[in-house]
């Protein structure tokens, strides 16, 4: 379970990844980074009134993220041009060491 802060254009959260999301032992799975830094940036979008649907996202794995390591995930929008809104995510540790960043063209449903 999430929770999510809002801040003008932002959303964060604090994730904190249980063993069961290691890819190698004491490793948290990339694809759940990923998934993550997706919904902090889906959030920012729902808190600034957008429904949206992921059209594309990146991603850039930078460290590693060990299992119980407490990471903050800020997405921020960056702008919205049509039917589309463009954000950026990262995950980082509480020292500010980087684990990942992301970007995305989220589609707007509604």
């Amino acid at each position: 379970d999430f929770s999510f802060s809002e801040d003008g254009l932002s959303a964060e959260t604090v994730f904190v990844p249980d063993e069961k999301y290691q890819g190698w032992s004491g490793i948290v799975h990339g694809g759940m980074i990923m998934t993550v830094l997706d919904e902090v940036m889906a959030q920012a979008a729902v808190h600034t009134g957008y429904k949206v649907v992921t059209g594309e996202i990146t991603v850039k794995l930078k460290n590693p993220a060990k299992s119980g390591e407490p990471l903050r995930c800020r997405g921020t929008i960056e702008h919205v041009k049509k039917k589309l809104l463009y954000a950026c995510a990262s995950a980082a540790r509480q020292d500010g060491t980087v684990i990942a960043e992301a970007t995305a063209k989220l589609v707007i449903i509604a």
